[in-house]
């Protein structure tokens, strides 16, 4: 989707503050109603603004559902940085990083509960969404290989790469059994089975 040139980017303090009202707006009503029973007049009016001010903004629905998922995905890689920068102080305790990523993903993904279940859906419709999406998994399982590639001494498995995506995968069901889903046992103990699998799998 091209953004429209007579779209306005929006430099004063006041411009700002409206663009976030609309943006909070729709977050909102698409976690509450859905991406695709909500209607930009709504977000309007929710925001408190005029349709009119709304497509000053953004050329349509889409174009704001991205800027929210660019925003999603932003905080989604910020997990993945800090742990970069901290990757020497978890040389001793790998189980302990792959618990904080673990806990990093679940808080994320429990923040915007209801935004993960649209964009599972909207992925298929929309593009866009897809890459978003995909772009999550990349940046995921290059961090994963980045971590198994500097601690590759402690490492039991010969093929990094294969192991990178299985624990990706494994890491994935674990947050989502935790976010997603009603379990019959404490989350913590899930959590904890999934660091210690994690951690039998390549070290151990």
């Amino acid at each position: 989707m091209n953004q429209d040139k007579s779209i306005r980017k929006p430099q004063q303090k006041r411009s700002i503050e409206t663009k976030e009202k609309i943006l909070d707006a729709a977050y909102r009503l698409f976690c509450k109603k859905g991406y695709y029973n909500t209607t930009t007049n709504e977000i309007a009016q929710v925001a408190n603004v005029s349709i009119g001010s709304l497509y000053s903004y953004f050329k349509d629905k889409d174009t704001i559902l991205l800027e929210i998922l660019d925003r999603y995905n932003e905080s989604y890689i910020k997990v993945h940085d800090e742990l970069s920068r901290d990757m020497e102080l978890y040389k001793t305790d790998l189980k302990l990083w792959f618990r904080r990523l673990i806990e990093g993903l679940i808080e994320i993904h429990q923040i915007s509960k209801e935004l993960n279940f649209e964009m599972n859906i909207l992925c298929f419709s929309i593009p866009e969404v897809a890459a978003v999406q995909e772009k999550q998994r990349e940046k995921t399982w290059q961090m994963t290989l980045q971590c198994f590639y500097m601690y590759k001494e402690y490492i039991k498995v010969k093929d990094i790469e294969a192991a990178a995506i299985v624990t990706y995968k494994l890491i994935n069901a674990v947050v989502d059994q935790i976010v997603f889903c009603k379990n019959k046992i404490d989350n913590e103990r899930i959590l904890q089975a999934g660091v210690d699998a994690v951690y039998k799998f390549l070290i151990e």
